[in-house]
């Protein structure tokens, strides 16, 4: 699990360890630990108003009167833990102290207390100041203090060179739970090409989840969870996990979305075709054959005619968009097994080591591209062509390119 993509953002300014909600957010988020949820994140007002005498920052007394212990009980349950601070004079809406000049002095608190976690906003820069020189002073103050902290940025850190500043880099504005705000964040991310800048140690952030919150329907946050998990976004719960369903815990908890969002590979998923009907084409992920032990990359040839997924059960098809709307050259999709559809209706030629569509005839193909490195796509058929050659499957296993290693 690429455990810096997952995490639980919780409200400091109504939380406190002095009542009960506390803990039982804890136990609620164990649950989710073996899906890779890994950081508890307070946001904003778990500070003092100023700092004390010596310029340090203050941890609530209030809210926090066990601080240290608070952090120490969240390392033994096996999570990790992140706070909130702001580059600037103050955080947002004036509540705290930002780290502004105290950089440095703030840096060693953090690693002194083993936080795991820092996210910088933006909100009260000096006049005439930018965020990147503030941004780049806190990168470094954590880097010397020789502990490992993930370190998150606002979007006014310029993407070209935010990978060797930070980890995480908001795409946009702070995320609405409503379905407009949920797919800005996503048009954004397409919009401004922020895909090619993704990869492991940098990720491009599309703020908290929203799911549970109540105010977009649940086929609306499924298609939530679906681009946060295909644009490989950090996957932060913004919702009270003292209070969910079981159907968003379940949503929240998808082993085949959450497979495809901690993708060793890494590669975020791209727009490759938007149709005036509405429908989106987007790319297949190829993942390396050698970190494919698990069902999610296995597939097998099935009643001798289907190529089907081990994990999802799911098979592959050749049909794409409506005729006349396809995009060149056509894209295989993965849609339930239907025996006597035949689009998923699959030949190997064992001459030529191709797997040929009977529906049109077409072969799968390896095809070289930006991002990622290699897509999976349908064209016509080429004998002695190296991209189209697979090797040869039986009854289980996974379906291999012998252009490259991936399956």
């Amino acid at each position: 699990t690429r455990s810096e993509r997952n995490s639980c953002q919780v409200c400091a300014c109504v939380l406190s360890t002095s009542g009960t909600k506390f803990p039982f957010l804890l136990r609620m988020f164990c649950l989710t630990l073996c899906t890779g949820y890994q950081y508890v994140n307070l946001d904003n007002c778990w500070q003092e108003p100023t700092r004390a005498a010596n310029g340090s920052i203050v941890p609530s007394r209030e809210r926090f009167p066990n601080w240290e212990h608070m952090i120490y009980k969240i390392h033994d349950m096996g999570l990790l833990f992140g706070l909130y601070t702001d580059f600037g004079l103050t955080t947002c809406g004036e509540k705290a102290p930002g780290s502004w000049e105290h950089e440095e002095q703030d840096a060693k608190s953090y690693a002194f207390w083993n936080v795991d976690y820092v996210k910088d906003d933006d909100c009260k820069a000096p006049p005439g100041v930018l965020s990147p020189p503030g941004y780049k002073k806190m990168s470094e103050a954590l880097r010397a203090t020789g502990r490992e902290i993930v370190f998150s940025v606002k979007q006014s850190q310029p993407i070209e060179s935010a990978r060797s500043v930070c980890n995480l880099r908001r795409v946009t504005h702070d995320i609405k739970d409503t379905f407009y705000d949920m797919m800005r964040e996503v048009e954004v991310n397409h919009d401004d090409g922020l895909a090619k800048y993704a990869g492991p140690g940098f990720w491009n952030d599309m703020d908290m989840i929203e799911i549970g919150n109540g105010n977009m329907t649940f086929t609306e946050e499924k298609t939530h969870m679906a681009f946060w998990c295909l644009l490989k976004s950090p996957l932060i719960l913004g919702n009270d996990l003292s209070n969910m369903s079981q159907q968003t815990v379940d949503l929240l908890s998808s082993d085949n979305a959450i497979a495809i969002n901690q993708n060793s590979l890494g590669i975020q998923g791209t727009r490759l075709t938007a149709f005036d009907s509405g429908l989106t084409v987007a790319i297949a992920i190829l993942t390396n054959c050698s970190e494919a032990a698990a069902a999610h990359h296995e597939w097998h040839v099935d009643r001798g005619v289907l190529l089907r997924n081990m994990a999802t059960g799911n098979c592959l098809s050749s049909m794409g968009p409506a005729p006349g709307d396809f995009p060149s050259p056509l894209q295989p999709v993965v849609l339930p097994c239907n025996e006597t559809d035949a689009y998923q209706q699959w030949e190997y030629a064992n001459s030529t080591n191709q797997f040929i569509s009977k529906a049109t005839g077409l072969c799968l193909d390896i095809a070289k591209a930006t991002i990622p490195k290699y897509q999976l796509r349908m064209v016509k058929c080429e004998k002695n062509k190296a991209q189209q050659k697979f090797s040869p499957v039986g009854d289980h296993g996974n379906i291999q390119s012998m252009f490259k290693d991936y399956s």
